[in-house]
């Protein structure tokens, strides 16, 4: 059997050709491990984006389809409240306008004409009593202060009225408008029977004192003048 020798020099080119062979096979192996890794993680990075692409697509479909029923609700909503504002325009504007039988309401005549009434028995009364000049200044005073404060409120009851039978100034039915007439009606009478008390009353305490004011001086005449 036939025995190959081998020098130092040629064991040692051996050994080196032996441990680049490794060391490439060692290079490849982890080469294609890295890039088996780096090609699975493209591939994985590549599903993520085509889920979240597909996710993202499902919820702009969900967004434009939920704009729609909020726009077509609004559109429905804005329809039924304008036909609902109609009809309650329409309604308040209706009551705002005066029928004939308000208008032509008897007591409502007569209501400012029992204020011209309680305006005229006033100022003949304080006429009269500057005329005859029996009573004192200060009772005189109280007539003058009773009849301003009646003259305010009968000025306030007619103010109101004109509201109730002007258009356009309260919203009330015809029936909430007789109402209030009626009301403005019974305050005035009440106001016009205190006048004629409160005027007869003052007229009548002049007239006693003028007369006692006579029966003074007939007195006098009959006994000793001066006295």
């Amino acid at each position: 059997m036939k025995r190959f020798h081998f020098s130092r020099r040629q064991l040692s080119v051996r050994r080196s050709v032996l441990i680049f062979s490794f060391t490439c096979i060692t290079c490849f192996q982890a080469r294609a491990q890295l890039l088996d890794g780096f090609f699975s993680q493209q591939s994985r990075k590549h599903e993520l984006m085509a889920a979240q692409i597909a996710a993202y697509q499902l919820y702009l479909a969900g967004l434009k389809g939920g704009i729609h029923i909020a726009q077509t609700g609004l559109m429905s909503a804005y329809s039924f409240k304008n036909g609902a504002l109609g009809l309650h325009t329409a309604y308040f504007n209706s009551l705002e306008q005066i029928s004939p039988a308000i208008q032509n309401n008897a007591k409502a005549n007569a209501i400012a004409e029992m204020n011209q009434q309680i305006k005229k028995e006033f100022d003949l009364e304080i006429a009269f009593q500057q005329k005859i000049n029996v009573l004192t200044t200060e009772e005189q005073g109280y007539i003058r202060q009773v009849y301003k404060s009646l003259v305010v409120k009968c000025n306030t009851d007619l103010a109101e009225l004109r509201d109730i039978v002007t258009p356009d100034r309260l919203q009330l039915s015809d029936e909430q408008r007789l109402e209030r007439i009626d009301h403005l009606y019974t305050d005035m009478q009440d106001k016009l029977v205190f006048s004629g008390s409160f005027t007869d009353k003052c007229h009548q305490l002049a007239l006693w004192r003028q007369q006692a004011a006579r029966d003074r001086q007939t007195l006098r005449k009959l006994y000793g003048g001066g006295q």
